[in-house]
């Protein structure tokens, strides 16, 4: 019997869970969060980094609140061009063509 927690609960999403929900500031239409299942700082860095780089993003965090909660919250900021999850969508695509990019290269 041991009290370390199990590994995998960190990296399996339950089927009844979704992977990415949105929620809308209610005071400021331009900002909004993404809480991100089973993931870590890895993501939440590699999102921010691309998404500070966004002309039409004021400003983008991400935290992860405990090391014993497996999800990171992100917050987007724009300037009203985009919504926070065109943004969003945006880097996404950008990142998903940059490692399609890599694995070609392999």
């Amino acid at each position: 019997m041991s009290n370390t927690p199990n590994a995998l609960e960190s990296l399996v999403l339950p089927e009844t869970s979704q992977k990415i929900t949105f929620y809308k500031d209610e005071k400021n239409k331009n900002c909004g969060y993404f809480k991100i299942e089973k993931e870590d700082h890895t993501l939440g860095h590699l999102i921010h980094s691309k998404l500070s780089k966004e002309k039409n993003v004021i400003f983008s965090g991400y935290k992860r609140p405990h090391p014993l909660e497996h999800f990171i919250y992100l917050k987007i900021v724009t300037d009203g061009v985009f919504s926070p999850k065109d943004a969003f969508d945006s880097v996404l695509k950008d990142l998903y063509i940059e490692f399609s990019y890599l694995e070609d290269c392999i």
